[in-house]
């Protein structure tokens, strides 16, 4: 039986499927429906499926096709016993639909149930079935993303995704477990919604140790975990391998870890105007990041040099930005990176695979003619947004070739790079437009802030964001 002692009520005169009951034991006897009744009825959605004691919610829609107004009472009818738990007065005038939402606590019970309900208007009924959970729904739980490798005495950040299981949204505590002696070093509650799942970020101080330390870090839930070996960089020890990857002829990424006095630079290639030919010049480590004076050391993260409009050194929310000065009336291409061992010799480090093709693509391109190049800027973004809200980034791209140019613009978002929207633009030598790009963020219970990257076959933009969680 579906409801509490204070709210079973007696059903005469209240149809149901063709059936109404007369008292509140639950007897029923047949009744006419009545076939011409201007009333019309729609259970529009419930909460369904809710846990044991929990409060089922039902809307429904009731549109009056009479003359004047009706002014009468919406009943909702729960069990396989029907039963009035709920009635709300309601006013609809002709031609015109209203909206009721009635409610009903659900009874403290052993087993999963499903009943039906019904949402009744003078002789008018919609039914449907909702189910009620006996046990609080398991939550799975993934470890979506980590901070690590990093320097020791950094906050190790653990992100999870919560997701439950069977479509009931549900509260969670969650714990961040680590090391070979296993302790808890954080922990948080949080409510996961029905669908989509939640995100939520654990942190941990590291300790400072002389050695690299690899351990165990893990997310334990109440009904399941999942566990990640992160690695935190010693005093004593080496940092890790540096990844540098050239993205485009404007854009290279260094990820790794660096000490105090670390330097990490970028050499370029361009051309001027020369009157007739053009004219080729370089630079070799003239715009670098130094850790330690433009940012904190020890530092473990990503540093991104970028062609821009002038020489800028910048923290990001995972690491750093150098923007490298258009050295070039006809374009400046990255040409390599120095890393910390060959700084004192002014050695390049890394060369990029692309230069020779992006600086003859520049050469090319040069006086009459040429091929078109995909600039990019972003103008705009609607940032902060609340998690699960859409964000929305505003870009010009402007073909700053010799030639016409058709390509992707792509807007890649995240610590982890990933691409969430695209489009397509053409444009002739000169000309420029403007596109939006978003996509709906996820509904994480902690504030972030990440890069949003705007990228052409030729160039890219970044900017960061921020997004406050459902928490803050």
């Amino acid at each position: 039986m579906w409801q509490t002692p204070t709210r079973r009520g007696v059903l005469e005169g209240v149809a149901v499927g063709g059936l109404v009951p007369v008292a509140a034991t639950g007897t029923a006897a047949p009744r006419a429906t009545m076939q011409d009744a201007p009333i019309d009825v729609t259970i529009q959605e419930t909460n369904s499926p809710v846990e044991t004691g929990a409060v089922l919610e039902v809307t429904a829609t009731v549109g009056y096709g009479g003359s004047g107004s009706l002014s009468t009472d919406a009943v909702l009818v729960v069990g396989h016993d029907p039963t009035v738990v709920d009635t709300q007065s309601i006013q609809v005038g002709a031609g015109a639909t209203a909206t009721v939402e009635l409610t009903f606590e659900t009874a403290i019970v052993d087993n999963d149930q499903e009943f039906p309900v019904w949402v009744v208007v003078d002789g008018a009924t919609d039914r449907t079935n909702v189910l009620v959970y006996a046990d609080t729904p398991p939550v799975a739980i993934d470890i979506y993303r980590t901070n690590d490798p990093l320097a020791t005495g950094e906050v190790l950040e653990v992100t999870a995704r919560l997701e439950t299981e069977g479509d009931v949204s549900t509260t969670e505590t969650v714990e961040l477990i680590v090391g070979h002696n296993p302790t808890t070093v954080d922990s948080a509650t949080v409510s996961v919604p029905s669908t989509g799942g939640r995100l939520v970020t654990l942190e941990f101080e590291t300790a400072l140790v002389a050695n690299t330390q690899e351990f165990p870090a893990r997310v334990v839930g109440s009904s399941d975990s999942a566990e990640q070996t992160v690695r935190v960089i010693g005093t004593n020890d080496d940092p890790v391998e540096t990844n540098v990857t050239f993205t485009s002829c404007t854009r290279a990424e260094v990820s790794g870890t660096f000490g105090d006095g670390d330097n990490v630079a970028a050499s370029t290639g361009f051309y001027n105007e020369g009157g007739g030919e053009p004219l080729y010049g370089n630079t070799i480590i003239e715009d670098w990041i130094e850790i330690g004076t433009h940012v904190d050391a020890p530092f473990a993260g990503t540093i991104v040099f970028e062609i821009g409009d002038e020489r800028d050194v910048s923290a990001t929310p995972d690491g750093a930005r150098v923007e490298v000065p258009d050295y070039g009336e006809l374009g400046t291409v990255l040409t390599g990176i120095t890393l910390p061992p060959d700084y004192p010799t002014a050695t390049i480090s890394r060369s990029n695979p692309q230069a020779q093709s992006c600086l003859e693509e520049i050469e090319s391109g040069a006086g009459d003619g040429g091929e078109g190049t995909l600039s990019v800027s972003i103008s705009g973004t609607n940032t902060p947004v609340n998690a699960g809200d859409f964000l929305e980034v505003t870009a010009v791209v402007e073909n700053t070739g010799g030639g016409s140019a058709s390509g992707t613009v792509a807007l890649v978002v995240g610590h982890n790079p990933q691409q969430v929207d695209s489009t397509s633009v053409s444009l002739e030598s000169g000309a420029s437009t403007t596109v939006s790009l978003g996509y709906t963020t996820y509904p994480a219970a902690q504030t972030t802030q990440f890069p949003v990257r705007v990228e052409t076959p030729d160039d890219s933009a970044v900017r960061s964001v921020t997004v406050h969680g459902t928490e803050s």
